[in-house]
């Protein structure tokens, strides 16, 4: 099983100014490759890897930068079209200066250890943070700039096999709102613990002074430094919080039933958008995927229409809009408005484990891996 471990790194100087000209570097082969790829469909990514070659003899920065980390940009834009012509992401777009901020070393060679530093290629060797040791064969390194700050995250192989998933008998489901953070349908409720008004009203100050400064000038860069600081000090919060509820719900179940949001059609309510993106409902969603897994349990995702109108007890819909927080049925229940979606989610997940168990009536159509890849999207189309 793969596992990854992020570390902090203290470059110096000139280190630094490395690690910025290769990020500039690879930022600039994107966008290249990108614009060759836009102009001429037929152009794939092994086209590109085999001109890399030419490129590297026309231009001397491709020379001061690792030949794998180079082929890991065209492989990164590769993965941008699969993702897009399968409608997971949207098309490609050139990156920007500021907007690229990571390189990868996709195999051992180009980083090592070497007493208790960080070696990388054509870089040098870097002070590192070590706080846990990778257990395991080390396989890719990937340089990640932070808002000045500077980390690496490791990929290790520790050669253990992924565990069968467990019975779902204990299973949770969960649904997530805004006045209740999650509710469980055990009954227990979680609250965020950020002061969300507090962090707003920071970031607003540092947004108005960030617009009074003029355009290129050594104050404005500063006045940015500090807003993207404090969004990121926001952001470590909200994933340090996320971070530690999946833990305990890794621990305490062995599956965990989550509402399927459409999270994008959902912040088109500009009444609701900023309380919806400050919820992190994905991040909770995607981050106890692995720690649930790891412990051989699994995360199931199921349809969220009709939770919360459904009777959990007697399956009549009752009818009610946002600001009715209580369920009344004539069945005789009267719970919470949430927890009574949290049951709903539940009993859903459990049926749609069940008929995973079951032989399917119709098998799925194969797509050959030598299949191009506007047959591939032509196919999954269809299907």
């Amino acid at each position: 099983m793969q596992r990854s471990y992020r570390y902090r790194i203290y470059p110096d100087k000139q280190q630094t100014r490395l690690l910025e000209d290769t990020i500039e570097t690879c930022r600039h082969l994107y966008n290249d490759s990108l614009g060759e790829r836009s102009k001429d469909w037929d152009v794939n990514f092994w086209n590109q890897k085999q001109l890399l070659v030419l490129r590297k003899q026309d231009n001397k920065y491709y020379k001061q930068v690792h030949s794998q980390v180079l082929q890991d940009v065209l492989l990164r834009l590769d993965k941008a079209y699969q993702a897009f012509f399968k409608k997971l992401m949207n098309y490609p777009r050139f990156k920007r200066y500021g907007k690229y901020n990571s390189f990868t070393y996709p195999q051992y060679g180009g980083f090592r250890f070497k007493e208790g530093r960080l070696v990388l290629s054509c870089i040098g060797s870097i002070e590192i943070m070590i706080h846990r040791i990778p257990i395991g064969r080390l396989k890719r390194c990937t340089v990640v700039r932070d808002v000045g700050e500077w980390y690496c995250c490791i990929t290790a192989d520790d050669g253990v096999e992924k565990q069968e998933s467990k019975s779902v008998a204990n299973a949770v489901g969960i649904d997530m709102g805004l006045l209740n953070w999650i509710t469980l349908s055990n009954g227990d409720t979680i609250k965020p613990s950020m002061n969300v008004k507090a962090e707003a009203k920071k970031i607003k100050q540092l947004q108005r002074e960030l617009s009074r400064k003029k355009d290129g000038s050594h104050n404005k860069e500063r006045a940015r430094i500090n807003l993207a600081k404090a969004w990121q000090k926001v952001r470590r919060r909200r994933e340090d919080f996320v971070h530690k509820t999946s833990k305990q719900l890794a621990e305490l179940y062995d599956a965990i039933i989550f509402e399927k949001l459409n999270i994008g059609e959902m912040v088109k309510n500009h009444n609701l958008a900023q309380t919806i993106m400050e919820a992190t409902w994905g991040k909770l969603r995607l981050i106890p995927t692995y720690k649930v897994e790891r412990r051989g349990g699994r995360v199931i995702v199921v349809n969220p229409n009709g939770t919360s109108q459904k009777c959990s007890n007697c399956g009549e819909v009752v009818k009610k809009d946002l600001s009715i927080r209580t369920h009344e049925c004539i069945c005789g229940l009267v719970i919470d408005r949430d927890y009574n979606a949290a049951l709903n989610i539940l009993t859903l997940g459990l049926e749609q484990t069940f008929a995973e168990k079951q032989p399917l009536l119709v098998q799925p159509k194969r797509i050959s891996k030598f299949a191009s890849r506007k047959h591939e999207a032509h196919v999954l189309r269809r299907g």
